[in-house]
């Protein structure tokens, strides 16, 4: 009997350990573009430091600074060495569990009871070792374990996007930067110009050349550049103390530290054409939401296992003795070994709840990650569509430039001959001011469409795609 039922046991072992109760991983079927234009090239490279490509040493000091101090990336990756614990926790499962007890104390019984000495008191020493051992017949470590994989992959994917999140902000905030300082310089130039020109004109009205509305109409085209001024001020403040925190500095080093930025924005990046559609697939946010499914794909076995009895092993071997002489010999020794079997019986539905509620889980991630796949490629589009409005309008402004310009100094000539009324060149000064400031705000907005759509690729990607990475490629 002892034999037929030890052979039982060995074949139900055989026949469960290492079996699986989650159910097989299934992304969902999402339609896709082959290329973002006609001409998709598998062999487009974008480096992942693509932002170097703007020659900007400045740009590169204050990412490289960002990528070492920002507080948001130091708790992504604290986030990650908690997953990565939690993945070794559940690795660490897998295996037996070895301990080893050693133990020495003196005891007074009852001499009204059996105690097997005179006066009720004794010696007691002991070593001893134990092994335990779960069997992992439906999966369920296997399962957590899988499980914990993937949120450590998912965690790491977290923080790549964010990485790249900082990346995009810092020199968003940076452009804007150069952005503020070059309206800001042509806001004062034009004021230092419109202040000459109200000399000129006190010095005419005293003169009796022109009258008193030409003055008047001087001193608010003066007192309207000024505010222009300090509202430029204003904003470069707030844009210096953002980049600031972002780069992760201290609070005494954002009202002392300055901030060097070049004095130029940077030419435009000229962008590859042909890029593979599926290259988004490696966007770490994708990465994140597929990472995701798959561990509440693995949670679902590791619920349902507990429908199932579980079996552990134990034994343990050691001495003991009341004296320490003869602690190590034959006859102290003392040992046992055997299984210890659990069968979950009424739970009044537990079991059935977190099941449901892991399958729950699941289909929201499946959700999660249709919708990450989606927005990916929205994104995408997006980007793509404002940058090439973003060169049209750039070019347009420039030629709205020229037009002013060209107005200005056809409007001051009539007016020196008095066939234009200074309205005319009052309106034309402003009208160039506004034309070179939206000049500046449609070229710096183009560098900013072009980091968001480095943003949307996922941040730059390796040469020669390989759509063909499985998980076990990781």
């Amino acid at each position: 009997m002892r034999i037929k039922t030890l052979t039982v046991c060995t074949a139900a072992a055989l026949l469960f350990a290492g079996c699986s109760l989650a159910p097989e991983m299934k992304t969902p079927k999402v339609e896709l573009p082959s290329s973002f234009d006609k001409n998709g090239d598998k062999n487009v490279t974008i480096d992942v430091a693509w932002w170097k490509n703007f020659n900007d040493e400045n740009l590169n000091v204050l990412i490289g600074e960002a990528l070492k101090n920002n507080d948001d990336l130091k708790l992504a990756v604290a986030n990650v060495q908690k997953a990565r614990a939690q993945y070794g926790l559940s690795e660490a499962e897998m295996y037996p569990q070895l301990d080893m007890d050693a133990s020495a104390s003196r005891e007074k019984k009852s001499i009204n009871t059996y105690t097997g000495t005179k006066n009720g008191s004794y010696n007691n020493y002991g070593v001893s070792a134990s092994v335990a051992y779960e069997i992992d017949f439906w999966g369920r470590a296997q399962n957590q374990k899988n499980a914990d994989l993937s949120l450590l992959l998912a965690s790491d994917a977290d923080k790549e996007a964010l990485r790249i999140s900082v990346v995009v902000d810092v020199a968003t905030y940076y452009f804007n930067l150069i952005s503020v300082n070059e309206r800001l310089s042509i806001a004062k130039k034009s004021l230092m110009s419109y202040e000459e020109s109200l000399q000129y004109k006190q010095m005419q009205l005293k003169h009796g050349v022109v009258d008193e509305l030409v003055v008047a109409q001087a001193e608010a085209q003066v007192s309207a550049a000024d505010t222009l001024v300090q509202t430029i001020e204003s904003e470069k403040i707030k844009i210096q103390s953002a980049l600031a925190l972002l780069l992760g500095r201290t609070p005494k080093e954002i009202f002392e530290k300055m901030l060097i930025a070049s004095k130029t924005l940077p030419s435009a990046i000229e962008i590859p054409a042909g890029i593979p559609a599926k290259i988004l697939e490696n966007r770490p946010d994708i990465k994140a939401a597929e990472e995701t499914l798959r561990a509440k794909t693995a949670f679902i076995g590791v619920a349902k296992a507990a429908y199932f009895p579980s079996i552990s092993l134990t034994g343990s071997y050691g001495y003991q003795s009341q004296n320490l002489d003869n602690l190590v010999s034959g006859n102290s020794s003392v040992w046992g070994i055997g299984p210890s079997l659990n069968i979950p019986l009424f739970d009044f539905g537990r079991i059935k709840a977190a099941v449901q509620a892991s399958k729950a889980d699941q289909k929201a991630a499946l959700i999660s990650y249709d919708k990450a796949v989606k927005t990916a490629y929205k994104e995408v589009y997006d980007s793509l569509g404002s940058i090439r409005i973003s060169k049209l309008k750039s070019a347009s402004a420039d030629r709205e430039i020229e037009a002013y310009d060209k107005a200005y100094m056809l409007a001051s000539k009539k007016f020196e001959r008095g066939t234009a009324s200074y309205l005319d060149v009052l309106l034309a000064q402003e009208g160039l001011l506004n034309a070179k400031l939206s000049g500046v705000d449609a070229y710096t907005q183009l560098l900013i469409d072009e980091v968001t759509l480095y943003k949307s690729l996922g941040g730059g990607w390796s040469r020669h795609y390989d759509s063909n990475v499985t998980q076990a490629d990781k």
